[in-house]
C-alpha cells in the first residue's frame, strides 16, 4: 500500500480524529498543570514528568486505537472475501507509524531526562562542614533608583574583602551563588535562591541587607542569619551617610561585622551590647598581648577606644590599669565616667559593681560580683585569675583557690608567653603556704621559677622553704640565683627571706641573710633596702638616720614615717616618736584602703599596745586593707598578737565571715 492510501484509509477510519483527541487534551492539560503547579505547591519538574507520561502513553494510545477500533475492520474483511481490500498492506503500514512514533517518543523522553532529572543540573554540592563558610549576598536597592543598584554590589564585595583579609571564614560570593542560579534557571525554569544555597552551598551564616534613601541620606541595614534555620542572628543598627559617598556606610557596616564574626559565641569574653568596631577589636587585642608594656598596653587601648566610643572592654581594661598601678583616682574618674554615659547591659552593670566596690574597699560585695562573672568565664586565664585574687587577697580564703586554678590546664600554656601564667602559680603558692603545703609548693615552683625569673613569683617558694625548715635547701636556691641576679632584686629576696625567718622566730637565721645586704662593698644597695635591712635587724640606730633621710625626702610615704617613728622610739626618744607617729592622721587620703590605721596598728604594737593595735588593725581591714606575702599574719610588727583568736577571728575572717 501507498502513503497515499494509508492517509485515505486512516480518514476514512477516523484514526486521525482520534489521534487529535489525545493532542489536544494533552495540551489543555500541559497548560492547565504550568498554570497551577506553583500555587499548589508543586515540584519545579512536574509538567517535565507530565510530558514524559505523555509521551510514554502517545504510542500506547496508537496501539489501543488498533485494538479496539481498526481491529474489527480487519475481522470483517476476513468474512466477505468478495471486498477488494489487502489487509496485510494496510496492517503493515499502520505499525510501522506505531513503530516511527514509539521511536520519537523514546528518543524526546531520553533528551529530556538526560537534560533535566537525570543530571540533576549536573551541580555538584560543596564538601565539608559548613560552619566556617558565610555567604554573602548582594544588598537590596529599595531606593526606587536604579543608577545606585551599584551599591548593593559594592557593599557585598566590600565585606567580602574584609572576611577574606582578616581570615575570619570561608566567603561564599554572590557571583559564586548567581552562577549555580543560572545553571539551575536555565535547565528548570526558575530557582529558589534559599534552597538553592542550602543545597549547595550549606553555608553556616549568610550576610544580606538593604538600602534606601530618606530624606537626602543613604540608609544602610545588614543582618546574618543562620545558614540552616534561617534564624536572625544579629541585625546591625541602620547606618546613614551621605549618598554621595556610600562607601562611609559600606565600612562601618564592614566593621561590625567582622567585629561580630570574630567574638560571635565567644560568651568568655563577649561583655558588648554590639559587635565593636573590628579595628578596634584588634587594638584591644594588641593592648592584651602587650600586658606587661605599661606604655604600648595603654597606648592600644586608647586607640582602640578612640575608635569605637562604644567598646565597653578596653574601657574596663583600662580602669584595671590604673588600678593595678595604684592610680585609684583616675580609676575611680573612669568607672564614674562610664557609668553616667552608658546603658549598660546587665553584665556590664557587674562588672562596674566589681570596680566600684574593689575602688571603695568593699571586698564582700567585690567578691560576689565577681563571683558572677567567674561563673560566666569559668576558663578564661584573666577571669579565672582575678578569682584567685579576690578570694586569697581581698577575703582570705585561701581554701578556695586549689579549684579555681584547677579549672585551667597549665599543661598546654607556653610559659614564657603567658603574662598572667606566673600570677596564678604565685597565687597557687601562696594558698598552698597558707594550708601548709609547703612540698607542694616548692615541687611546683623550682622549675617554674627558672622559666619565669619575676621576683614575685620566689615569695611563696621562700615561704614555703622556711616555714617546712629546709634553710638549706633555701640557701642553695637563692645562691645559685645569686649567680645571674641583678643586684637589687637579690637585695629584696635577702631582706624577704629574713622577714620570713624573723616571723618563724628564727632571729639568727633572718641576720645571715640581713648582712648579705649590708655588707656588699660593691654596688651598694639603695638607701630604701638598706634601712628597711636595719630596720628588720633591729639596729634601729642605723634604720632611724636613713629613714630619716627618706622621710624629708618623701613626707606622704606612710611606710617611712611608722617606721622613722619605732626607730625613734625602739631608741629611747618617746618624744621624736610621738611627735612624728602623729603626722600620720594628716596623711590620710582617698583610695588607701586603710593604710594610715594599718600604719597605726603596726606603731602601736611595736610599743607594747595590744589593744590599740588590734582596734587599728579591723579598721584597716574594714577599709578593704589586703592580705598579702607581707601583711598581717606575714608582717613581723604582729608576731605578739597573730596567734591570738582575736586577731584569727576579727581580722583574718572579717571578710570570709561576711562572704559565707
Amino acid at each position: 500500500m501507498r502513503l497515499k492510501g494509508f492517509i485515505q484509509e486512516c480518514h476514512k477510519k477516523e484514526v486521525f480524529k482520534i489521534l487529535s483527541i489525545y493532542i489536544v487534551s494533552s495540551w489543555v492539560i500541559l497548560q492547565v498543570l504550568a498554570l497551577i503547579a506553583a500555587p499548589l505547591g508543586m515540584p519545579q519538574k512536574s509538567v517535565t514528568y507530565l510530558i514524559i507520561i505523555l509521551l510514554i502513553g502517545f504510542p500506547i494510545y496508537i496501539y489501543c486505537i488498533w485494538k479496539f477500533k481498526l481491529l474489527k475492520y480487519e475481522i470483517a474483511q476476513t468474512e466477505d472475501p468478495t471486498t477488494p481490500y489487502n489487509k496485510s498492506a494496510f496492517q503493515k503500514m499502520y505499525f510501522s507509524f506505531l513503530f516511527v512514533v514509539s521511536l520519537i517518543s523514546g528518543t524526546s523522553i531520553a533528551l529530556i531526562v538526560n537534560n533535566t532529572i537525570g543530571d540533576d543540573f549536573s551541580l555538584n554540592e560543596l564538601k565539608g562542614n559548613g560552619n566556617g563558610r558565610i555567604a554573602v549576598m548582594e544588598f537590596t536597592n529599595n531606593t526606587n533608583d536604579d543608577k545606585l543598584n551599584i551599591i548593593g554590589k559594592i557593599t557585598a564585595n566590600w565585606i567580602i574583602h574584609g572576611i577574606t583579609e582578616k581570615e575570619v571564614g570561608q566567603v561564599i560570593s554572590p557571583q559564586l551563588v548567581n552562577d549555580y542560579a543560572s545553571i539551575v534557571k536555565s535547565q528548570a525554569g526558575s530557582v529558589d535562591l534559599t534552597k538553592l544555597l542550602r543545597s549547595y552551598f550549606k553555608p553556616g551564616k549568610i550576610i544580606s541587607g538593604n538600602f534606601y534613601k530618606e530624606k537626602g541620606v543613604l540608609l544602610l541595614q545588614g543582618s546574618i542569619k543562620d545558614g540552616l534555620t534561617e534564624k536572625t542572628l544579629i541585625s546591625f543598627g541602620t547606618i546613614s551617610c551621605d549618598p554621595n559617598s556610600p562607601l562611609d556606610c559600606v565600612e562601618s557596616l564592614k566593621q561590625k561585622i567582622l567585629g561580630y564574626l570574630t567574638i560571635e559565641g565567644n560568651d568568655v569574653n563577649y561583655y558588648e551590647k554590639s559587635p565593636p568596631n573590628f579595628e578596634a577589636l584588634q587594638y584591644n587585642q594588641k593592648a592584651i598581648d602587650n600586658l606587661s608594656n605599661d606604655s604600648l598596653h595603654l597606648e592600644f587601648l586608647n586607640k582602640a577606644i578612640a575608635l569605637d566610643s562604644n567598646f565597653f572592654e578596653p574601657k574596663i581594661h583600662k580602669i584595671a590599669y590604673y588600678y593595678n598601678k595604684g592610680r585609684y583616682n583616675i580609676a575611680d574618674s573612669l568607672r564614674i565616667l562610664i557609668s553616667n554615659k552608658s546603658k549598660l547591659t546587665a553584665r556590664q552593670e557587674n562588672i562596674m559593681l566589681f570596680y566600684e566596690s574593689i575602688i571603695k574597699g568593699k571586698n564582700d560585695r567585690a567578691y560576689q560580683a565577681h563571683q558572677k562573672e567567674y561563673k560566666k568565664a569559668t576558663i578564661d586565664i584573666s577571669t579565672n585569675m582575678t578569682a584567685m585574687t579576690i578570694a586569697l587577697q581581698y577575703v582570705n580564703r585561701p581554701e578556695d583557690i586549689e579549684a579555681i586554678y584547677n579549672e585551667i590546664s597549665m599543661d598546654s600554656l607556653i610559659l614564657e608567653n603567658c603574662s598572667r601564667c606566673g600570677f596564678r602559680y604565685y597565687l597557687k603558692g601562696l594558698a598552698d603556704v597558707e594550708l601548709g603545703k609547703y612540698s607542694e609548693v616548692i615541687k611546683t615552683l623550682v622549675p617554674i621559677t627558672h622559666i619565669i625569673e619575676a621576683n614575685y613569683l620566689k615569695r611563696p617558694l621562700i615561704n614555703a622553704y622556711v616555714k617546712s625548715g629546709k634553710l638549706a635547701e633555701l640557701d642553695t636556691y637563692l645562691s645559685n640565683y645569686a649567680l645571674t641576679a641583678p643586684v637589687n632584686d637579690f637585695d629584696y629576696l635577702n631582706i624577704f627571706t629574713g622577714i620570713q625567718l624573723i616571723n618563724a622566730n628564727q632571729t639568727d637565721e633572718a641576720n645571715k641573710y640581713f648582712n648579705k645586704v649590708i655588707t656588699r662593698n660593691n654596688n651598694p644597695p639603695t638607701k630604701e633596702n638598706l634601712a628597711k635591712t636595719y630596720y628588720y635587724k633591729g639596729d634601729y640606730l642605723e634604720a632611724q638616720q636613713l629613714y630619716k633621710t627618706l622621710f624629708e625626702k618623701e613626707p606622704d610615704n606612710i611606710e617611712y614615717l611608722v617606721h622613722l617613728a619605732v626607730s625613734y622610739f625602739k631608741n629611747g626618744n618617746f618624744e621624736a616618736a610621738k611627735l612624728h607617729i602623729e603626722k600620720l592622721d594628716s596623711l590620710r587620703t582617698d583610695y588607701q584602703f586603710g593604710a594610715v590605721d594599718y600604719g597605726w596598728a603596726q606603731y602601736y604594737n611595736s610599743i607594747g599596745d595590744k589593744e590599740n593595735a588590734l582596734e587599728s588593725i579591723l579598721k584597716a581591714v574594714v577599709q578593704g586593707f589586703n592580705y598579702t606575702p607581707t601583711t598581717f599574719q606575714n608582717d613581723p610588727h604582729f608576731r605578739t598578737i597573730k596567734n591570738s583568736s582575736e586577731f584569727n577571728t576579727r581580722i583574718m575572717n572579717y571578710w570570709k565571715n561576711k562572704v559565707l
